[in-house]
């Protein structure tokens, strides 16, 4: 079984390598997404032929990684609304209004506040963002 020791000693199963990369795949994404939009609105947003499709792809990066994250990990993490974060990929690319609707709502209120819980959480949990095998 591949298990990590928590700070506090507790043995917690499925971390190391595979759950940081996730983990870190996750925050550098949407870290990318809030350069890429910067304090662009909506309107110039959807109008850049090279951001839109960028962030996108980030967005599916975090997406991903959030549906590979094990139960026991995201159970650790209940700040971030990791199922909201799964099904935004039927969403991907946003092919109507409301669509583009949802994906602007997540770069303007989701992103900000997931990132803020992250880096709460790192703190709070190093040993899960450790590169350990």
């Amino acid at each position: 079984m591949n298990a990590a020791v928590t700070d506090s000693g507790a043995v917690f199963p499925a971390a190391g390598l595979y759950v940081a990369s996730l983990l870190a795949n996750f925050f550098e994404a949407g870290w990318a997404i809030q350069v890429l939009v910067g304090d662009a609105s909506r309107a110039q947003y959807e109008a850049s032929r090279l951001a839109r499709p960028a962030v996108e792809q980030h967005l599916r990066t975090m997406t991903r990684s959030a549906q590979a994250l094990p139960p026991a990990v995201r159970e650790r993490m209940p700040k971030v609304d990791w199922q909201s974060w799964e099904e935004l990929g039927a969403l991907l690319p946003p092919r109507d209004e409301a669509a583009r609707t949802m994906v602007w709502a997540v770069i303007d209120a989701w992103l900000p506040s997931a990132g803020r819980e992250l880096r709460l959480y790192r703190r709070q949990l190093p040993w899960l963002w450790r590169f350990k095998i």
